[in-house]
């Protein structure tokens, strides 16, 4: 009897062992998937990120080759793609146009201020108007901000020998776009 109780909790005890062991090796393989699953999700992550960044900038060029047409910028001419720069210069420190579209800056930079370092643009106003490099009409002044540019005809009208005609350029339409940085 004594060495059947022996022979009975030589076996439970092997018996408990093995559960053991496979409790031990059923929390290993759950830990494994779990590992493996946070692995997936981090390029996942990381993925979207890119993903939505690109979509930001393609939302921001879309909209910057169509405001060219809009009616706050667009010639009276009904010219494709022409900025009237009478209406342009009329925008500037208009602090109601800083929702009204989705940038986070918009400038006009004329032909003038092609070859010109960013300090040595002149800013226009209505006193120095044309003769100017640069048309701010905002700029929220956003940490991590990305330009988007589309060449644009700047035409005003002008005044020479009697006559009135339309005094057209090349000019960059500048929208910026803000970009969160990934952690």
């Amino acid at each position: 009897m004594i060495k059947e109780n022996i022979m009975a909790n030589k076996k439970s005890k092997k018996s408990q062992l093995r559960i053991q062991e496979m409790a031990f090796m059923l929390m290993a393989v759950f830990l494994f998937f779990i590992l493996v699953g946070l692995f997936v999700l981090s390029i996942v992550y990381s993925n979207l990120q890119g993903e939505a960044k690109v979509i930001a900038e393609e939302r921001t060029l879309s909209s910057l080759t169509s405001l060219s047409d809009s009616p706050e910028f667009s010639c009276t001419e009904s010219k494709s793609n022409c900025v009237d720069s009478d209406k342009l210069i009329s925008l500037v420190n208009k602090s109601s146009y800083q929702n009204f579209w989705p940038f986070s800056s918009l400038k006009v930079l004329r032909f003038s201020g092609f070859g010109k370092s960013e300090n040595e643009l002149i800013e226009c106003n209505f006193a120095n108007y044309p003769d100017c490099d640069l048309v701010v009409v905002y700029d929220k002044k956003v940490p991590n901000e990305r330009a988007i540019s589309s060449f644009v005809a700047l035409c005003r009208k002008d005044f020479e020998n009697g006559y009135t005609y339309d005094k057209c350029e090349t000019a960059k339409l500048i929208a910026g776009t803000k970009f969160d940085r990934g952690k």
